[in-house]
């Protein structure tokens, strides 16, 4: 049975369903939520690492990513439907796993629930300790993890270090003095350990240096050092990081992610009991780097879902064209401002010979006239 999703009251979602496929595609018009529908399945699936939290985390919620950057607030609030905590949030994930949160506040405090399991924990906070309160809840929900991954989303092409949860991407890989070693087995989502993750996937880098030599010739290539660190040259000279090609760093980064995720899934027997979420992983990739991603993404759906948004008709017709069991949610916004989403019909598209292309630059009246999937016409 396929997994559905289910976003109630949820910043810009006032009520969205989306079953998955093994790959799920959102694709539509700038604004229209896509980035919020992310947020709330960043959220759902964030608890599980608490499960883990010795075997990767080195038994220390602080080592965590913050859940306030892989969902983007500062405030719990901030989550709810135009600030208005009267109602609540509600997410939802049904099928082979039946996993439910609501978010509210009663009598001037938060509320959180998990399966009707009260969850003593606002979101925030990460002490330098174990949070056992905590690990015992992760124990007692359906196993489910998402991983929310975005280049752009966590400035990692900063030309410098923010602080140690924020920096560039090529300042981690530089200098392993400016990495950290956890999570032990997956790249975390902004990059915290992109060396010592790298030396378990050398593939990697053999990938992106097999691209540019058959598309640039032998004039640029990564080289991995043993410590986890790349250096790129140019015509055998070692250039600055900030002078390379950013779509170099972008695609290993995506890559990188997917991999490992790959391992991640397979050594802790989470086999589609794990979401892997791209924001627009195509972005400023040059588009001889987009084989290697979609490549990586046909294996990795194998063992773990992939959801993945993008404003790219090349990349989304590359991953619809490789990649069974494919589904394509049409993202747009309803009358009065809520994000809404609708699956596409791509048998009917085909017909009409309507490519991604075409979707992306008709309005959304005529988009969901001609090629929305009418309820009846879903199939599990």
């Amino acid at each position: 049975m396929a997994l559905s999703i289910g976003v109630e009251g949820f910043k810009s979602v006032e009520s969205v369903e989306i079953e998955l496929g093994d790959l799920t595609i959102l694709l539509g018009p700038p604004a229209a939520g896509k980035s919020n529908i992310l947020d709330a399945l960043g959220i759902v699936g964030h608890l599980h690492r608490f499960k883990l939290l010795d075997k990767e985390y080195a038994n220390n919620a602080s080592n965590l990513e913050p859940l306030t950057l892989i969902a983007r607030f500062q405030e719990v609030s901030q989550l709810f439907r135009y600030n208005d905590i009267s109602k609540p949030v509600r997410i939802r994930v049904s099928g082979n796993i039946s996993l439910n949160y609501e978010i509210s506040y009663a009598s001037g405090s938060l509320k959180i629930v998990v399966n009707e399991k009260p969850l003593p924990w606002d979101l925030r906070t990460l002490r330098p300790d174990p949070m056992s309160e905590l690990q015992n809840i992760a124990k007692q929900i359906p196993l489910l993890e998402t991983r929310l991954f975005g280049f752009d989303r966590y400035g990692l092409a900063i030309g410098t270090c923010i602080n140690p949860q924020t920096c560039g991407l090529h300042f981690r890989l530089l200098n392993i003095s400016n990495a950290k070693n956890t999570p032990v087995s997956v790249l975390s989502e902004l990059g915290w350990n992109v060396p010592f993750i790298l030396r378990r996937h050398q593939s990697v880098v053999r990938g992106i240096n097999d691209v540019l030599r058959e598309y640039v010739g032998e004039k640029v290539e990564v080289k991995l050092r043993r410590s986890g660190e790349v250096l790129i040259f140019d015509y055998d000279s070692e250039v600055d990081a900030l002078g390379v090609s950013e779509s170099i760093y972008r695609t290993l980064y995506t890559v990188l992610a997917l991999k490992s995720s790959h391992y991640y899934a397979k050594n802790y027997g989470i086999e589609k009991k794990y979401i892997v979420l791209l924001e627009e992983p195509e972005a400023h990739v040059f588009p001889y780097f987009l084989d290697l991603i979609v490549d990586s993404i046909r294996e990795l759906v194998k063992d773990a879902y992939v959801l993945v948004t993008t404003h790219n008709s090349l990349f989304a017709s590359l991953l619809s064209d490789r990649v069974e069991n494919t589904r394509v949610f049409y993202v747009y916004r309803c009358p009065g401002g809520s994000t809404c989403a609708k699956e596409l019909d791509i048998g009917k598209m085909a017909e009409d010979v309507v490519g991604f292309e075409d979707i992306l630059r008709k309005p959304p009246s005529e988009v969901l006239e001609k090629y929305a999937v009418s309820p009846k016409e879903i199939k599990s």
